[in-house]
């Protein structure tokens, strides 16, 4: 997939790709996430996020929501630990309406005080309704021990006490000091021309006054290992065992990717799959995970299963982790794992949606979108001594954390 690039004058990026579907998506990437947020503002990047759909200078509640509604598509948006994401997908006949609705959401959004207090409540509303979900809520657990004391541990929705703080002015602030002109880049990918392209992106953001930040991001706290255990009365057991990983901008990142993929992937044949569930059935779901961000990451085992399995379920898992610290891959095995990782990010590409939201947090990250046969001959480059040895370094037991449920 070839990919257009070009910068407003006010500093935002802009990525394109053309594709062959009546379909057209495209989005904002704002680089300020929860990990931005002050202490006393914790929440506060989720909570803007809500509130970006509640009313504009030129368009009601109603009128956002309606817009792309009344032709099919539609409007939405994330928060992560370091982005917020406006996204929309219409038919390409509308892009200029969906850019329009991104633009005006973004740098229009009034954050009425009555709309705030109506918007609160469903926060915590969403805040209860994740704590009701053990397998989600453990990793917002593990993360913050991993860098606890630093915003990075703390999780995207807030507290019902952090939000409950919260006032226009304070929404306000947090924009104009966060959502720079020169950390956002606006990715589309559909079928229009490259002039149509362009031109939509200059009318719709062009305008924006640029906004500029010196604003840098503070180093993660130094991080102790240990072991924790929290009653909470489920069913199940639930256990995550992990540790701090390389960050995004690190060239170790492909080892660990591969070596995170032949151990817990998406797929059936993933050593913990086999060993906790094909062969002793001891567990629905385990996976292993890779988090990267910008300065940082971290890697994690998780399974939930039996409270009498537990222990039996820690000791397979940890058995794996040996061998994958141990015994390099095979040159079969290596070649297996390579074809795999490389065909889900292909299957991942065939989503024009994953390809827009993709590009945009490459060119913030990067300032580019990788071509695929660059990322080919990365992870071709990888040995079977690179992946033991990304093992070594992420799950050294001296930096090992665990932490369980009960």
């Amino acid at each position: 997939m070839e990919y257009e690039f070009f910068q407003l004058d006010n500093g935002i990026r802009c990525v394109f790709a053309r594709v062959k579907s009546p379909v057209l998506y495209c989005g904002l990437t704002i680089g300020a996430g929860t990990r931005d947020e002050a202490l006393r503002e914790h929440g506060m990047a989720h909570f803007i996020e809500h509130l970006l759909f509640k009313g504009t200078a030129k368009r009601r509640a109603y009128h956002i929501n309606s817009l792309l509604d009344n032709v099919g598509g539609e409007l939405n948006a994330y928060t992560t630990k370091e982005e917020t994401v406006v996204h929309a997908v219409s038919l390409k006949g509308d892009y200029a309406k969906a850019a329009d609705l991104i633009a005006d959401v973004t740098f229009g959004s009034q954050f009425a005080e009555r709309d705030i207090e109506i918007e609160r409540g469903v926060i915590v509303d969403e805040i209860n309704s994740y704590r009701d979900t053990p397998s989600e809520l453990i990793y917002d657990d593990f993360e913050d021990m991993l860098f606890e004391g630093s915003s990075l541990g703390r999780n995207i929705l807030g507290t019902p006490k952090s939000i409950s703080r919260f006032a226009t002015a304070d929404f306000r602030r947090f924009v104009e000091s966060r959502y720079v002109t020169d950390r956002m880049v606006f990715s589309v990918v559909g079928n229009i021309s490259s002039a149509r392209f362009r031109q939509v992106a200059e009318e719709k953001f062009g305008a924006i006054p640029a906004r500029r930040s010196d604003y840098v991001r503070t180093q993660v706290a130094s991080y102790s290992p240990g072991c924790r255990e929290l009653s909470k009365g489920t069913y199940q057991s639930h256990c995550i065992i992990g540790g701090r990983a390389c960050s995004a901008m690190s060239p170790e990142r492909t080892a660990v990717s591969l070596m995170i993929n032949v151990l817990g992937g998406p797929s059936a044949g993933s050593r913990l799959n086999i060993a906790l569930r094909e062969r002793n059935g001891l567990c629905y779901t385990v996976e292993a995970g890779f988090t990267a961000y910008c300065d940082t990451g971290m890697a994690t085992v998780y399974f939930g299963c039996d409270r009498d399995n537990l222990e039996r379920c820690i000791s397979l898992a940890e058995t794996e982790i040996a061998r994958m610290k141990e015994e390099p891959l095979s040159p079969r095995a290596l070649a297996i794992a390579k074809r795999q990782l490389l065909g889900q990010i292909s299957v991942a590409s065939d989503n024009s949606e994953s390809v827009m939201l993709s590009a945009g947090k490459s060119m913030l990250l990067y300032g580019d979108v990788e071509p695929y046969e660059s990322l080919k001959a990365r992870v071709d480059a990888v040995s079977a001594e690179d992946i033991c040895m990304a093992a070594q370094r992420v799950f050294d037991s001296d930096g090992l954390s665990c932490l369980v449920y009960r």
